[in-house]
């Protein structure tokens, strides 16, 4: 049996631990522990709760080990101890040291949401978005102290849909990483002096930092940059607007195919065919379908309209 541990935090990084625990025994794999973050405090409540990662493995009853740094002389004794094989990662959130690299007798691997050397770094999915890709893909490639530089085992394009979301997009990329995993294990298993194949390090590009005030919605943009930024920071950090002294999280928006009107950048019309709420751009329309006033609840676009006590002339702001 090859002695696996898998490394990873968020929810979406949860179905290639699934297939790995229900198909991998069929193929020689072993899965010995997972690692993850250490549990930290979630939500309004502050509540202090574990990763998906972590959470699932407890609950199939999988050793779980949450070291504060991966760094860490006792994490690493104890990973010693478990003898791995392969080690495989997977936004675990942590940069591994050499000493780690160490570690399994095989190899570390890495599932990177991206077709790489394209979009190196820990934000892909967004950063594809916020370029307009309509093509994205998983790569499975060898850990190396080098950001994201090592040799590629396997490598799969996918189409981007017009109004998926950076959420939707990198839970359906990790989902289909499934099965190339296995298969990258499995290769390894029956031939663990397999290289695979080297980047184009000259083509390399890296991933943009994203923070929290990059949400604001900036209506003298096109429409199409205004759409690519919101389906890029769909569900962190967010797109928002303001409206007099009130700040407005958009939840769901759309491209809008109608002529645009002759009107000041952040302009707000109702459609009452489409039920919902037209903004004007430096060129073209988006159409906004939900929206959340802050301290309020989400509502779809007509109970935003109908609630507006002006509505003769309202102008979304930067």
């Amino acid at each position: 049996m090859t002695r696996i541990i898998f490394m990873g935090s968020p929810a979406e990084v949860v179905k290639p631990l699934k297939f790995i625990c229900e198909q991998g025994a069929s193929i020689g794999l072993e899965l010995v522990a997972v690692v993850s973050q250490p549990a930290r405090p979630v939500g309004r409540g502050a509540k202090v709760a574990d990763p998906p990662v972590a959470e699932f493995a407890k609950n199939n009853r999988i050793k779980c080990l949450q070291p504060e740094s991966s760094k860490s002389q006792e994490f690493l004794e104890e990973m010693r101890s478990l003898r791995p094989d392969v080690v495989v990662t997977a936004a675990y959130g942590q940069i591994l040291s050499d000493e780690f690299l160490k570690i399994p007798k095989i190899a570390t691997i890495n599932i990177h949401p991206s077709l790489l050397p394209a979009y190196r770094g820990a934000t892909p999915v967004p950063a594809a978005l916020l370029d307009g890709l309509t093509l994205s893909g998983v790569t499975i490639l060898f850990t190396i102290k080098q950001l994201d530089a090592g040799n590629i085992i396997s490598q799969k394009p996918f189409q981007i849909s017009p109004n998926e979301t950076c959420g939707e997009l990198t839970e359906r990329l990790f989902a289909e990483s499934g099965p190339m995993l296995l298969n990258a294990l499995e290769r390894l298993a029956q031939d663990p002096s397999f290289k695979g194949l080297p980047q184009d390090h000259g083509k390399a590009t890296f991933c943009r930092k994203i923070d929290k005030d990059m949400g604001a919605v900036n209506w003298e943009s096109d429409a199409k940059s205004v759409i690519d930024r919101f389906r890029a920071f769909q569900p962190w950090p967010g797109s928002f607007t303001i409206l007099g002294d009130r700040r407005i999280s958009l939840t769901q928006m759309t491209l809008d195919n109608a002529n645009a009107l002759d009107e000041t950048p952040g302009s707000v019309t109702f459609d009452k065919a489409s039920k919902c709420i037209r903004v004007s751009c430096r060129t073209g329309l988006v159409a906004v379908h939900k929206l959340k006033p802050a301290g309020g609840k989400e509502m779809d676009a007509v109970s935003f309209w109908n609630g507006l006590k002006d509505r003769s002339a309202v102008v979304f702001g930067a």
